[in-house]
């Protein structure tokens, strides 16, 4: 059984999104580590966690579509 066009585009945005994610998340923790050495980073952060925020929600709502669309109906 073969999977629609579309949901094989969005499991690939998954994909990218979960990359980005690991890398966002890897990210924000290297800055917390040198956020405790010096202040300058601290708007950095604040940009890194917020963008963290828009790619989990990105992903939940992904996950969602491809869920509901590989439903039986």
């Amino acid at each position: 059984m073969s999977m629609k066009p579309g949901i094989t585009l969005l499991k690939r945005r998954l994909d990218v999104v979960k990359k980005q994610k690991e890398y966002i998340i890897l990210e924000e923790a290297k800055l917390v580590r040198m956020a405790h050495q010096r202040k300058k980073v601290a708007n950095r952060l604040e940009k890194i966690k917020k963008e963290k925020f828009r790619l989990l929600a990105e992903e939940a709502k992904l996950v969602r579509v491809i869920k509901q669309s590989t439903k039986p109906a």
